[in-house]
């Protein structure tokens, strides 16, 4: 049985004014974007000023298939003899409605997970691992971490689940996106320099994430890395509130500590040594995992069974996904983590791939870093020492503020290096760069567009 049906639908958006409804009529959530429609959700319109929504000229890409329609203008909808919910004011209003009255009406765990990196990862961990045994639910696939994003996936979760795994990040306000999700776990996996806008500092950064603490009940569980800068901001915050600390990282006094020695990656949970494995896993991966395992052992999920599932593991597309690439006598290997970048996180990157291609030729292609605030050029700079310590044939670096780091190499001469002032002029020189058996890392933020270079590697793949 589905969640939604007319009765609870106009309570949560607290109208009264409803068309074309049939007897015993249900919806199972709805959607703003044609990109993420599925058959029998219910579409929200967009007209003009309105914040989100499907406009007018898309509606027959979905509206044979949906549910109904929500509009503040239910007239222009008639025609479509579809379900409409007249919507009182903003349309952006009734998204976030809807997500608190299911919020409300789900009885199962949730867990919120934000950071300035690896949050999606440790949401998919999550997932991998609850949804073995448990039915689980989550906002990972549609990469929607906004208020607006987390909100229409919530409409479309299963109240009867037992686990909804929630990405939040500060779009839309920390504040507002954790009074939506009302977590009963919530993990901060780092604070980098990123987002540092309108003057903000890391500081800065750290207080608002630690915002996801704040519609929590007391007794509920924070999770935090003891390695993260300001971490104390975190803690403090979340005790606060009255909540219990749970901290993961390298610390001898973490409640999970990661430990990488004589080639073999270790989680120490309350005194007992688990084995992962014995293979190149990056020290950020291996972190996401130890925030997941927090809650995997409140919960008394057997440690042994998450471990076998977490062997398993594969990174996600843009976040440290592998893929091979045949063509013209070349086979090489690409490790995409175009998705997104920061310091913290670019160097994380770099230092794995290094990591795990030891032995190989290895080709590094380096993005802009946005959203670095004043320091940017200090920080693009600084990505020289893990590049130096890795030891790549090749340094190929595209974008803006990525020239800063081309300068740097330039004048040390000590790695062969070429900067791309666009991606268009990359990708049309790309394979004049590589040879067979390179191992080539793709890393930028998402607006350096690197991501179009690793679309045409997997066009590539694909003999497209």
């Amino acid at each position: 049985m589905k969640f939604w049906n007319e009765e609870n639908l106009k309570e949560a958006l607290q109208t009264t004014k409803s068309y074309n409804f049939p007897e015993n009529w249900e919806a199972d959530g709805m959607v703003i974007w044609q990109g993420n429609f599925l058959p029998g959700n219910m579409v929200l319109a967009k007209n003009d000023g309105d914040p989100k929504g499907i406009l007018l000229e898309n509606f027959p890409d979905v509206v044979s298939q949906c549910s109904a329609i929500l509009a503040v203008n239910p007239a222009k909808y008639f025609k479509y003899n579809k379900p409409i919910i007249e919507l009182n004011g903003n349309n952006g209003d009734a998204i976030i409605k809807m997500a608190r009255y299911i919020r409300k009406a789900f009885n199962g765990k949730v867990i919120g997970v934000t950071g300035s990196s690896g949050k999606s990862t440790t949401t998919q961990i999550l997932m991998n691992i609850l949804s073995s045994k448990y039915k689980t639910d989550s906002n990972i696939e549609s990469k929607a971490n906004t208020t607006w994003g987390l909100s229409w996936n919530m409409t479309r979760f299963d109240v009867n689940d037992d686990y909804w795994v929630i990405e939040t990040s500060l779009g839309g306000g920390m504040s507002r996106n954790t009074a939506i999700v009302k977590p009963d776990y919530a993990i901060i996996t780092n604070v980098a320099p990123v987002h540092l806008t309108n003057g903000m500092g890391l500081e800065d950064i750290a207080e608002e994430k630690s915002k996801i603490f704040h519609s929590m009940k007391e007794g509920a569980t924070a999770i935090i890395y003891s390695g993260m800068m300001y971490e104390k901001t975190a803690e403090n915050t979340a005790k606060f509130k009255g909540l219990k600390v749970l901290k993961f990282g390298e610390n001898e006094d973490d409640n999970i500590r990661i430990i990488t020695e004589n080639g073999e990656n270790k989680f120490i949970i309350d005194g007992k040594t688990y084995v992962l494995n014995n293979e190149p896993v990056g020290k950020h991966i291996l972190l996401d995992m130890a925030a997941a395992l927090c809650v995997i052992k409140e919960e008394n999920f057997d440690i042994e069974t998450a471990l076998e599932i977490l062997r398993g593991f594969k990174s996600l597309e843009g976040r440290g996904e592998e893929f091979e690439v045949s063509i013209e006598n070349k086979t090489f290997t690409v490790t995409d983590e175009a998705y997104n970048a920061n310091p913290l996180s670019m160097t994380a990157a770099i230092t794995a791939f290094g990591k795990k291609n030891s032995s190989k030729n290895k080709i590094i292609i380096l993005g802009d870093m946005a959203e670095c605030g004043p320091e940017s050029e200090r920080y693009h700079k600084e990505l020289y020492t893990p590049i130096k310590q890795i030891n790549p044939k090749k340094v190929l670096l595209c974008g803006t503020e990525i020239k800063a780091l081309y300068d740097v190499m330039v004048e040390a001469q000590e790695f062969e290096v070429k900067y791309y002032p666009n991606v268009g002029i990359l990708t049309n020189n790309i394979l004049s760069e590589i040879e067979n058996g390179d191992c080539i890392l793709v890393k930028s933020s998402h607006s350096g567009n690197l991501h179009r270079l690793v679309d045409k590697f997997k066009s590539m793949a694909e003999g497209i």
